[in-house]
Formats: C-alpha cells, structure tokens, sequence
C-alpha cells in the first residue's frame, strides 16, 4: 500500500521523529529540538506532541465547562500562556502568523463546547505545535511545512484507513512545492470516516508516528523522550533501575499494555512485521546511545505499576476482550494470571483504572457482564519476567508479606501484587532489585571532614570509577558537626564549597533523609568523636552500613559496643574499621582472615603510634627528648596536646581493638597502662606541664642509659598473650634486642608481630607507616572496596 508513495518521495532514506510534551515545553525546548530535526540525516518527518501541559490544561477546560463553571478565566490564562510560548520561540515578525492561527482556534472554543465537539478543542496544543516547529525551522533556513493529521489519517472505528490514509498522504506530498520540506505532523489527532475529529489517548502522539511510519514505508523512527531508554522500573522513582540498549517486541507491546509511559499501547502495532526499526531516545541527552526495540532482543525482566485500579470479577466467557475495552477506555486494562488455588472458579479478573471505571462498567454491562468488584482502590505492582523460570523467591515473598500485599497473582510470563495503599521509593526499590538482576548501588554518607576526610573524599572519584563496571557508588551525604550537605549523587570534588553553603541540620532531619534514600548505604565515620560514635545504633537502624575511622566507636565500654553488634547483627548489616588501629596496614583484616582459616592466634605484639615510634627512634641522646617532642609538635606529628600521645591511651584503645576482633570481650581498664611520661605533667594544661618538661627529660634519658647498657632499643609497645588464665594485655615503654622485630623499625612506621598456632617459630610480620592522611584515606577507601565486594556477591547470588 506505501511503495507507491515512497517512490514518489525519491528519498533513499526516511525517518519519523516523534517529540513529546516535556521536549516542547518552552522556548529553548522548541529551539533544542529544532537543532535536533536539523541535524538528522535528509529530509526528517516529524511528529509533535501539544506543549508541555498544554493537554492537561484543555481537559482542565473541558471539566470545567461540564460542570457548569465559567470557563472564561481559564480560557484567558491559557490563551496567555501560548501566545507567550510563540512569542519567546518565533521573531515579531514570524511570529504574528502562528498568533493569529492559535487566536482563530482559541476563539471558536466556546463554539466547539456548546456543539459537544471537545475533540476540536482537545486537537489545539498539537496543532501550535507543529505550526509553531515548523516556522521556527523555516526561519533558520530550513524550510518546513506543517500538517494536520486529520487531512490524512483516517480511522475505521478504532482501526486505521491504511489505504484512504495513504492516498491521502500522498496527494499532500504531492501538493507541495519541489524544493526539499521537512514535514511537522501534528500527533494524537485523526478523523473518523465521517470527518469527525477523533483522539488517540494519552501518548498517542507515539501512535500517530508509527502509524506514519508505516504509511511511509520509513526505515526508522525515533521516540525523542525525556529518559535515554526503557528502563527496568521507573527511574524517577527507582534508583536502581536500570536502562536497557535493546527490548524485545513481544515485552514492548506487554509494557505499552500495562500503561508504561514511555510508550502507547498500540505503538508498535503498526510496525509488525515490517524492517522499520523502532528506537527510543533522550532528546534531553541526545549524544546517549538509543534504546531499539526489536524481534530477537533477549526478554529482560521489568517492573511497572498501576496507581489506582479496581479489581474486577467477570465470567468465564465474554462478549468483549481486555483489549477492545483499553481502546475504548484509552486506558489499559491488565488481564491478572488465574489462581490456582483448587477450585473450579472459571472467572476472569482484570485490573481497571478507578478513573474510568463508571464508563467500563457501562461498557461492560453493554456487552451483557455483570462486573463484580470492591470499592477499593488497589495499588498495582507488576513484575513483568525475563523468563519463564524466575519465580518469586523466598526473600521476595517474605518482603511481600511485610508489606501487606492484599493479592498475587503469577504466572510464566508476569506476577501482579496488589496493596491498598501506595508503596515508598524505598520499598520499591527493595522490590526491584529482587525482581531484576542489576547493577548494585551503594548510597555513601560522609561523617567529618578534616585531613584525612577530605582526602578520603579527593580520591573518591577514582574508587567510583574503578569500581563503576560492577557497582553504583553515589555520594549522598558529607556533613560534620555543624554543616550537612545532602542529596544523590554528589560530586565529591565539589564538597568543600557546597558544605560551606550549606545549612545546620538536626539528628533527627539526617537520620529521615537517610532513612528514605533507596537500597545500600555506608556510613563513614572519619570523626574522632565518641559522642556521634554513641549514635551508631540509629544510623544502623537507618539502614547504614558502618565504615568506621574512629577509635571511639570500636572502644566503647562493652555493654554499648555489644548493643551496636547487635544492632548490626537484627539488621543484617557489617562494620569495617580497620584503619583504627594501623592505618593503612591491614592487621585487623589479617588477624580475621587467621581465625577465619582456623588459625589460633597466640599473641600479638608492635609499636601502635607513628609518633611514639618516630621519637623514640629518633633519641640517640644528641638532645633532650623534649627538643624530639617540640620538633614534633612542629612537624604536625603530635596531637594539639602532645600528652594524649604520650599518655599511651590511644595505643591502649588500639590494643583494645585488636583484642575485641578475637572475640575477647575486655574493657579498657583491663590493659595495663603505663605511660611515657612521668605522672606530675598529667595535671593541668599542656602549657604547665611544659614548664616541667625537665622532669620527662631525666625519665627517658634514664631509660636510653639503661638500654644503651644492656644494648638494647628503647620501644614503646602494645602486647597482648592469650594464656590459659586469660588474657593478659599491657602497654609500657620496654627495650629490645636489636635482632628482635620490634627494633627493625623506622621512624614513624607502625609493626604488629603476630604470633599464631601456624606462626609460632617465625611470626607474621606487618610493618608501615601507621600514621599520614593518605594511607589511612587509602584505609577507608580498601575498606570501602571490601563492602563493594560484599554488595556485588550479594546482588550476584540472589535467587530470583
């Protein structure tokens, strides 16, 4: 029926582009999607949905006017709107015409109500459209002419006139001048073999440029949406979901079916069976890969809601199908899998939209069913299969049952759930990603932001790339104790200028943002607070994994740390922290790969502080140790009061940790302490107990004598012995042996001497620098890969 009119064409190629609403939605949309068509190979057709809200506004108009109200003020405000949208879009000049065109349609609106002609009126938003395009094109030098669909497309009932529609197509082509016309067709219109002007649904714009495809013998059309593809949910409300290069025809009438946006029920209705290939693409990002649908696509597995349905009862056989009823409905009606549930029940159940439902159950009393249904209104969840053999997990189920799911229904090809209320971001996104094998993300929230938290956020992006092939990193939160900066995907290079513009924020306000962000998510605590450690159970309960830098947490009296495991534990979530006691060297990971290999270990031992190292290494006696202790304060070496070094506590905290990861359940007053300093300068401020600096002098050079004597090394170290009376655990300055593994130490640098059941005779040695912001950053980022590692494992095996 088309070889004749393509002929006739002469082109070697043709191709429909079909731009919505949303691409049309104001000037510089009207101008980005001119660039578009310009930049299209040959002499494009192009199909325009009406602008923006445009539609919305006219059925506002129709409702209004039905129920009796004035329709003046909103005709007004309308008219205002549109004459604005040309007169932004067009110059003075060229914009008059297009004026005067929409006055004309707008001023015969009331005429069109009173004859009950409210396709007329519903037909004006694409009808500016495509005058509106098509000038704009004309007036950057390429010509282009607008046409009505309804000169050409002609519907038998709700079939289409393929060959009135094609000789009518061709005698318009055939009517304009020889010099090369782009063609802007106006979507969603068409007549009926009467001549009366008729609708084709929402989204039926993509309908009228499939239908033109078709009539065309075109060899591709393009969807031009506001998303890149089709995606597995939808993405405004799925973080997870993912986009797909290619769907398959089959799953693409399926989705179109069940009211997906993205597509109109019948829009590849016209292209079955032909070679035109059918491509969705973001006319937000054009330069995006497109998303093909065609015959061979291998199924993928999608999931897509119904916000307000009926659950209908009819019997067994009937006068009408679900589809005949959607056409006329324009709406979708999904036909639910049976139940098998035993009895001898033959009939069917559909799910219709509650807003046409007084008008399907005339429909349906019309074709002689007597419809039963409740009076609820259901949300409708449906998981569309990739295939036959995925099945609703155990874990799926469970979740389902959590969330109140009021009926199931499943067969090979799909399952529908129903719920009577409206399901959370979050709990979709739980749903999805049971449902379809993706990608996994993880949401990353950002505690403290001095040295090492900045420059665990400045390599961040490079940890989002390598990792980016197998799972979602997103930054969505960095705050300290003042400032919180939130929101989906951060960009970490940007954090220091975005926190200092940010606002204050409360616990409470955090732990809700937090709570509503979809999938995994990690807290990293780079504080060195014990307080906001303290309130690691909430965030746990906010669905947080924790990667802790902080000592404080891992250190907490035994009854607090043990509610956070336990915490952990009820809520299936992990706790990494093994920069809190080397840095970057990874004892902690060591220590547990031991034991989880069977190991016993039997000791452990080291120098736990890169300052106390780099002291004592350096006092060789040239000078007083507290000309060291300036020259590191100096250098950034010491804490703000060099006494939280020198008291030992933060090597008895780290002992602490070590011995907690064994499983030993001690406290800190268990670990004998003795610290580098003599008792008198504990008191008072740093700046008094300077001024007594002589009496730390005498103490050390009296201990370097001692073990110059004996030509030994001074260290001060961290042991802890597991006997068969317990444990014993102690920190104190001691001398060693210049052959023993604590003495082969250079300044700064941290060791652990691990003795084992496997490492008795020669113990396992781990030596580095224990201290630095770039290898505790790199610390936090190893543990950061090892949660990654975890998700993607987790997501990998999960039964579908």
């Amino acid at each position: 029926m088309t070889q004749h009119l393509t002929a006739a064409l002469n082109r070697p190629a043709v191709e429909v582009h079909k731009f919505g609403g949303s691409s049309l939605a104001s000037a510089a949309r009207f101008q980005a999607v001119a660039d578009l068509v310009q930049q299209q190979c040959g002499l494009p057709w192009v199909v325009v949905s009406a602008p923006g809200d445009t539609t919305d506004a006219l059925l506002a108009l129709l409702a209004s006017y039905d129920n009796g109200d004035d329709i003046k003020p909103l005709l007004a405000q309308l008219t205002t709107q549109l004459q604005q949208l040309v007169t932004a879009t067009l110059s003075a000049q060229a914009a008059m015409p297009v004026i005067a065109k929409l006055n004309s349609w707008l001023e015969q609106v009331p005429r069109w109500l009173t004859c009950r002609q409210s396709n007329e009126v519903l037909a004006i938003g694409e009808l500016l459209s495509a005058s509106l395009l098509a000038t704009l094109l004309t007036e950057q030098g390429r010509p282009a002419a607008a046409i009505d669909a309804r000169d050409f497309l002609v519907f038998q009932d709700t079939n289409p006139n393929w060959q009135q529609s094609s000789l009518l197509l061709a005698e318009i082509t055939a009517a304009t001048p020889p010099s090369p016309l782009i063609y802007v067709v106006t979507g969603y219109i068409g007549r009926n073999q009467q001549g009366a002007s008729i609708t084709l649904g929402r989204n039926g714009s993509d309908y009228s440029a499939t239908l033109l495809a078709a009539l065309l013998a075109a060899d591709k059309v393009s969807i031009w949406t506001d998303v890149k593809a089709i995606y597995s949910a939808d993405p405004r409300k799925c973080a997870s979901a993912k986009p797909y290069s290619k769907v398959n025809e089959r799953q693409a009438c399926q989705l179109a079916a069940l009211g997906n946006p993205v597509l109109h029920a019948r829009t590849l209705a016209p292209l079955t069976g032909s070679s035109t290939s059918l491509l969705v693409r973001s006319a937000l990002k054009p330069e995006e890969t497109a998303c093909e649908v065609v015959a061979d696509a291998p199924a993928k597995a999608f999931l897509t809601s119904l916000a307000s349905v009926r659950l209908v009862s009819l019997p067994g056989r009937l006068a009408v199908n679900a589809d005949t009823l959607a056409e006329q409905l324009q709406s979708p009606v999904v036909v639910l899998p049976q139940q098998h549930d035993g009895s001898d029940d033959a009939s069917q159940r559909w799910l219709i939209p509650s807003s046409v439902w007084p008008q399907a159950a005339t429909l349906l009393q019309q074709y002689g069913c007597h419809p039963l249904t409740d009076t609820f209104n259901y949300y409708a969840l449906v998981w569309l299969k990739a295939s036959a053999q995925q099945q609703v997990s155990y874990f799926l189920s469970q979740l389902l049952q959590q969330l109140e799911v009021q009926n199931a229904y499943e067969n090979d090809q799909l399952a529908v759930w129903l719920f009577k209320r409206e399901l959370t971001v979050t709990e979709l996104n739980k749903i999805h990603q049971h449902c379809v094998v993706t990608k996994p993300s993880l949401h990353l929230l950002v505690a403290g932001t001095g040295n090492v938290g900045a420059e665990f956020l400045q390599l961040l992006p490079g940890q989002i790339e390598t990792l980016g092939n197998a799972i979602s990193i997103q930054l969505a939160g960095v705050f300290n104790s003042r400032q919180a900066w939130l929101g989906e995907q951060l960009n970490p290079l940007q954090w220091q200028s975005e926190l200092a513009a940010a606002n204050s924020y409360s616990e409470p306000e955090l732990l809700a943002y937090i709570r509503q962000l979809p999938g995994p998510k990690v807290l990293v605590d780079i504080t060195p607070s014990r307080q906001f450690a303290r309130q690691y159970p909430d965030f746990i309960a906010a669905g947080c994994h924790i990667i802790s830098a902080n000592k404080q947490g891992v250190t907490l009296p035994l009854v607090e740390y043990n509610a956070i495991r336990a915490e952990l534990a009820s809520n299936h979530l992990s706790w990494r922290s093994n920069t809190t006691v080397g840095a970057g060297i990874p004892v902690q990971q060591v220590v547990q790969g031991l034991l989880q290999s069977g190991d016993k270990i039997k000791r452990i031992s080291g120098v736990f502080s890169g300052t106390l190292s780099w002291l004592l290494c350096k006092f060789d006696g040239s000078q007083p140790f507290s000309g060291l202790l300036a020259e590191a304060a100096e250098l950034g070496f010491t804490e703000p009061d060099p006494r939280d070094d020198l008291s030992g506590i933060d090597v008895q905290r780290k002992l602490l940790v070590l011995a907690r990861e064994l499983g030993l359940s001690m406290e800190l007053e268990q670990i004998s302490l003795q610290p580098l300093m003599p008792a008198a300068l504990a008191a008072g401020s740093w700046a008094e107990a300077w001024l007594q600096r002589d009496l730390l002098d005498s103490m050390l050079a009296n201990a370097r004598d001692e073990a110059n004597t004996a030509g030994k090394l001074l260290r001060y170290a961290a042991s802890l012995t597991l006997t068969d009376h317990g444990p014993e655990a102690e920190v104190k300055l001691l001398q060693v042996a210049p052959d023993e593994p604590l003495a082969a130490l250079a300044p700064c640098d941290n060791i652990f001497v691990i003795e084992s059941q496997w490492y008795c005779a020669n113990p396992l040695v781990l030596k580095g620098p224990g201290a630095g912001k770039q290898v505790t950053a790199g610390g936090i980022h190893a543990d950061l890969a090892q949660l990654c590692q975890q998700l993607i494992l987790t997501g990998a095996s999960r039964e579908v």
